[in-house]
């Protein structure tokens, strides 16, 4: 297990990181979010050994964190650390030797990640005349390298059309499954929420939310449905229980006030009157409940400094 306990980390008087806490187990995707200046990327560099605590502590399988080799961990920054003027494959061998790979092994293992993301043609080519998502590959690629226990993935879909998107998602999804152990760190909330089994937000350096994905979609479930139909849905709202939500072409969300007493009697007032095609509940996105928590934080931590 990494742990993660009581981080502390201040900055010209200014807590980045206030407490936080959190714990990461074997084959697991950790999702890190929070807005622009919520202490993320400082969380990460502490977990990374670039920058030292103030106060907390780390440990990976109870050993502290000055202790654990580098190589234990891959770490994809979001600011792109590659060398613009190095061939593909020199500066692949060259971080893979610094993680503790024989230059032989670093060479092999480099050929056969660039062949994996379609890049092998590019081994002599230049890093500054490669395009941003190849250059984000080839990030990727550095991180994956030398096959660490712990991988630190910062915005890794930044630069990437949607058919590498799926790509490093397909590979994300395989080191879980090796047991790998992966912090995914994104604005893109969509890509967080398919890829994770945990999430922790923080806020303002601090801890508001750490939960698995589906207890976290449960405890903020509405009483939301979508429904499409050919007829015209909008005379629903007649109903004294029926808000719409959202009403776009042929289809309508609605959230069923009191819905305990009023779903099924609202059900069969549907299926009788109208020709429905779909019907289905409406989970809450985490970009939903990113937003929801952040306000609320935001108003709390408001009231507490005026």
């Amino acid at each position: 297990m990494l742990e993660i306990i009581d981080l502390v980390k201040t900055f010209h008087n200014a807590e980045a990181v206030n407490g936080v806490s959190f714990s990461i187990e074997k084959g697991q995707v950790f999702g890190l979010v929070g807005p622009n200046g919520a202490g993320k990327t400082t969380t990460i560099r502490l977990i990374m050994n670039i920058l030292r605590p103030d106060s907390g502590e780390i440990y990976f399988n109870e050993i502290p964190r000055q202790k654990i080799p580098h190589c234990t961990f891959g770490y994809l920054p979001e600011e792109r650390g590659l060398y613009q003027r190095a061939t593909v494959l020199n500066m692949l061998t060259y971080f893979g030797t610094l993680n503790r790979l024989s230059k032989h092994k670093a060479e092999v293992e480099a050929i056969r990640q660039l062949d994996k993301f379609g890049l092998v043609d590019y081994t002599q080519a230049r890093v500054f005349e490669l395009s941003k998502g190849m250059q984000q590959k080839i990030q990727f690629i550095i991180a994956i390298l030398h096959n660490p226990e712990i991988l630190i993935l910062d915005e890794p879909f930044i630069g990437l059309d949607p058919v590498n998107q799926l790509a490093f998602t397909e590979e994300i999804n395989k080191l879980k499954n090796e047991g790998k152990y992966i912090i995914l760190s994104s604005h893109q909330m969509d890509q967080v929420e398919k890829l994770s089994d945990n999430i922790c937000l923080i806020n303002q350096g601090k801890v508001i939310l750490d939960s698995k994905i589906q207890a976290l979609k449960k405890k903020y479930q509405e009483n939301a449905y979508y429904i499409e139909s050919d007829d015209e849905l909008s005379k629903l709202k007649d109903l004294e229980y029926i808000q719409i939500l959202e009403q776009k072409n042929n289809g309508i969300k609605i959230n069923i006030k009191n819905a305990g007493n009023n779903l099924n009697k609202f059900v069969k007032i549907l299926f009788d009157s109208f020709n429905v095609r779909k019907f289905e509940v409406v989970e809450p996105t985490l970009h939903d409940i990113f937003i929801k928590l952040i306000r609320k934080d935001s108003k709390n931590h408001k009231k507490e400094t005026e």
